[in-house]
């Protein structure tokens, strides 16, 4: 009797582990795999325009995709050490990679007027120690304006073909993932949840405490998503910046580390447990869609969504996933 008790007590801690009680089953019927884009290294992030897929692969340093007939445009190692993120310029013809184990770690630059053939460029250094999150963009002045996470910072700096060095707000604690808009910066804290801090003087507006550890945002319009590692999907009302108010809670499977959303749709990139959809036609609370699980797609790190497609960085490569309505 003692051994059937025991056995019995094995197989519900193994189908525990495995799953999150309630879980709706892995359908695969909204999601479809349309192609994979291979790689040499994990693909650990990912910046997708419409003509190109730009990915950063660990070890294997980066490569650069035509997406419009899927040929492979270059895959360089060059000088990098570990390609942890990646983010492009085309109308600059430029590219950024951070290099998170580098001597020193930094957002390696390059011209890739020609694709075969990319060409360093003045690197970005000092305070790129750390890196969690990146993202650059065009000023109405045509300068490259670059935006950063380390440590407990976010530092902001221009590039002009030389990095013209950066400027720092300092936070309670270590940061990660973050987006903005015109005048806030929405971070999302680690294990203190989402700071709210105001562009222009640094200040702390507010933040809000959520389960789990805070690895990325997404904003779209009054509410901010959170990937929030082990407690899945948080939806946080922003519209009074002093006073958020979390408004849903999601629990995936696996580690939500990666989060984007377009349109009515977003996903979620959550580790071992694969790739989650929802629906946001009501943005307060993401209607479950559909999930491509681990088993199927790898495990995996971050999510774009273009349009009516996702593309999926995993251990695997890049997934493009077409979504069925």
């Amino acid at each position: 009797m003692k051994k059937i008790i025991y056995f019995s007590l094995l197989i519900t801690l193994f189908i525990t582990s495995c799953a999150k009680l309630n879980e709706p089953a892995s359908k695969s019927e909204t999601l479809i795999i349309e192609k994979i884009y291979t790689t040499e290294g994990y693909a650990m992030d990912l910046f997708v325009t419409d003509d190109n897929l730009y990915i950063a692969e660990d070890q294997a340093g980066f490569s650069v995709y035509n997406r419009t007939n899927d040929s492979l445009l270059t895959h360089y190692y060059g000088e990098i050490e570990n390609a942890r993120l990646i983010q492009a310029i085309e109308e600059d013809s430029t590219l950024f990679v951070y290099d998170v184990y580098g001597s020193p770690a930094a957002i390696m630059v390059y011209d890739i007027s020609d694709y075969s053939s990319p060409q360093i460029k003045p690197n970005i250094t000092g305070g790129t120690s750390g890196i969690e999150d990146f993202t650059c963009y065009l000023s109405n002045s045509d300068e490259t304006q670059i935006i950063w996470t380390c440590e407990k910072q976010i530092r902001y700096g221009t590039y002009t073909n030389i990095w013209m060095g950066s400027f720092s707000y300092n936070l309670p604690n270590a940061v990660k993932g973050f987006d903005y808009d015109s005048t806030y910066y929405y971070i999302a804290g680690d294990e203190r949840g989402l700071y709210i801090v105001n562009k222009s003087t640094g200040e702390l507006t507010s933040n809000i405490d959520i389960s789990g550890k805070a690895r990325d945002v997404k904003l779209i319009g009054d509410y901010a998503y959170i990937a929030s590692r082990e407690d899945g999907l948080h939806v946080v009302n922003v519209s009074d910046k002093t006073a958020p108010i979390l408004v849903y809670n999601y629990d995936t499977v696996g580690y939500a580390q990666g989060i984007d959303a377009y349109g009515n749709y977003l996903a979620v990139a959550s580790g071992g447990g694969g790739i989650y959809l929802f629906d946001i036609y009501d943005p307060a609370k993401p209607e479950y869609k559909d999930r491509i699980d681990n088993q199927v797609i790898g495990y995996t790190f971050n999510v774009k969504i273009r349009n009516d497609e996702l593309f999926v960085a995993t251990r695997n490569g890049v997934y493009n996933l077409s979504i069925k309505n």
